[in-house]
């Protein structure tokens, strides 16, 4: 089935729901649960000047995305959609945000119950949901060091590695048997269930100096 979305989106206010797993309006839907596979370790570099840092270089990062979706009996799944904000909905527009949707053979065709799919996908690092932005993260640690007993130009003089996080989120979309198979699904017969999570990236502040005097 061709997918009709409505051409409106909740407000960007709404980007992180949850740091854990959640579920809404469950119905037709025993679980949904969205993890993430292998981190890539490949880090988001963040750059560097005399002063602190000042922006991310890396314009993509891959994603593994572990996708689980189980309808109650007599229902199936019909539709999954992925975005990297809050409030994600497969009948909703995503507007500017990113997002992939799954549905027809993706899912089965609206024959089975339970769904899992497992996808990589490159993702611009300027459409993340950060949970706190590279760049704060960086900064955050030079202060850290500093309070420490480093220089500033002694952190700024070497690269750091820390860990951040960008939230996801997955919707699952479950109608009732007959009309999952007969493809005869929309909005107003299907219900849909939420999960979201926090998924990890490597950061890697740059130095901003050769090297400390």
């Amino acid at each position: 089935m061709t997918k009709n979305k409505i051409f409106n989106i909740a407000a960007a206010g709404t980007l992180i729901l949850a740091l854990t797993s959640n579920a809404f309006a469950k119905d037709w839907i025993e679980k949904v649960k969205l993890s993430q596979g292998i981190v890539d370790t490949k880090p988001v570099e963040v750059s560097a000047n005399l002063s602190g840092y000042t922006g991310v270089k890396t314009k993509n990062h891959m994603f593994l995305f572990n996708m689980y979706a189980k309808a109650t009996k007599g229902e199936r799944i019909v539709a999954l959609a992925l975005g990297a904000y809050g409030n994600v909905k497969y009948f909703e527009h995503p507007g500017s945000f990113w997002d992939k949707t799954f549905e027809g053979r993706d899912v089965g065709s609206g024959t089975k119950r339970t769904v899992k799919l497992y996808k990589t996908f490159n993702v611009p690092v300027s459409k993340l949901a950060w949970i706190k932005k590279p760049v704060d993260l960086c900064n955050t640690n030079l202060a850290n060091k500093t309070k420490k007993g480093l220089s500033k130009t002694q952190v700024l003089s070497k690269e750091w590695t820390i860990k951040a996080a960008a939230y996801f989120e997955l919707d699952a979309v479950a109608a009732r048997k007959g009309k999952a198979k007969n493809g005869k699904w929309n909005i107003s017969n299907t219900t849909n269930q939420r999960s979201g999570a926090p998924f990890t990236v490597y950061v890697k502040c740059n130095a901003g100096l050769k090297k400390a005097p």
